[in-house]
């Protein structure tokens, strides 16, 4: 299937709105999930909707939720989500920490009581392009694996880094696991097998049937184990919400947590030298001598840029299965599908 941005945008609106979610809740979700196709997240897009649709049917979160600050003290604070699902509340959360970083120099906002929030870069990405530095550590639901472990231990647990420049914002958006479990649930969807050393099996050995997939590997071995813990203590303990697995055989124990903090350049340096000498180093490691067998070097963030420019003008495509499964829940909802069906030109 393929769709138009303004179209998947609208589509997933429409879908949250009929669950009784407020304006400003739909359009959180709309946008975040949207962007997150647009730039190749497939694991992160409209994939996501049943997952967000399940955790408002069953009372996890809940619409018309009413985040709020719990505690503060100086520029940091607890914003508690109120059940909120995860987009809208990592949205509050890093608007709040934009606020208190342009007041104070820095900020730090702990986030809890919420549901998953997707693409996590989204979130740095906006404090970035206000001039700022972001960063992020989200703890998630456990997928992956200790080194020397084979039980599903810590989350994937993404780490974001956005910084900004002359251009678009280096946007560093990472997971500790060698994979999502978004990526492996594509993969068992499409059929495809998984790379190598992306998973093990329930007897903890490695293989690339994402059907088998018990447990995600953590990037890098032990340095991702390390990381992946470092985020467990972060986004989990330090808001509150707890570590390792997030639910049990009766369902769900505990929800997302989120640490994001802003920096202001200008408390350190001049903001618009810092901008120039981050793009000049940059465009140094992208001039650098390249290794055999590679075209170009990348820096972080750029392959999605380019991807979203390429979607925005030639569409988004949709997997046959995701837009089934999504189509399928729409219809319950009274929402038709077919009516957001809104192809670029000339397709």
């Amino acid at each position: 299937m393929l769709l138009t941005a303004d179209a998947e945008r609208r589509y997933i609106r429409a879908i949250f709105t009929a669950l009784g979610t407020s304006d400003a809740e739909a359009d959180a979700m709309a946008d975040v999930l949207t962007e997150a196709d647009l730039r190749g997240h497939g694991s992160h897009g409209l994939i996501r909707v049943p997952l967000n649709v399940d955790l408002l049917r069953t009372g996890w979160c809940r619409a018309q939720a009413q985040p709020r600050i719990a505690q503060e003290r100086g520029a940091a604070a607890l914003l508690d989500g109120d059940r909120a699902l995860g987009p809208y509340a990592a949205t509050l959360a890093a608007r709040e920490a934009l606020v208190r970083a342009r007041r104070s120099g820095a900020a730090a906002i702990g986030l809890n009581h919420c549901g998953h929030i997707a693409l996590a870069g989204y979130y740095v990405e906006l404090i970035a392009r206000e001039g700022l530095v972001g960063l992020l550590f989200a703890k998630s639901e456990a997928h992956v694996h200790p080194w020397g472990g084979v039980e599903r231990q810590i989350g994937t647990n993404p780490i974001a880094v956005a910084v900004p420049t002359e251009s678009d914002p280096f946007l560093l958006d990472m997971s500790v696991g060698a994979t999502s479990f978004g990526k492996l649930r594509e993969a068992a969807i499409a059929g495809r097998p998984l790379p190598e050393g992306w998973a093990v099996d329930a007897s903890g050995a490695p293989t690339t049937d994402a059907r088998a997939a018990e447990a995600i590997t953590p990037v890098g071995g032990a340095k991702g184990h390390g990381l992946g813990l470092a985020v467990e203590l972060l986004g989990g303990l330090l808001t509150g919400v707890g570590a390792g697995p997030m639910r049990d055989a009766s369902g769900w124990t505990q929800y997302w947590g989120t640490l994001v903090l802003a920096l202001d350049p200008a408390v350190f340096v001049d903001p618009a030298w810092f901008r120039q000498a981050v793009s000049a180093y940059l465009a140094q490691v992208k001039g650098s001598r390249r290794a055999p067998g590679f075209a170009e070097i990348l820096v972080p963030g750029e392959r999605s840029y380019r991807t979203r420019r390429e979607r925005l003008a030639h569409g988004v495509v949709i997997a046959d299965a995701v837009w089934d499964e999504v189509a399928k829940l729409a219809r319950e909802l009274g929402v038709a599908p077919e009516q957001y069906v809104d192809l670029p030109a000339g397709r």
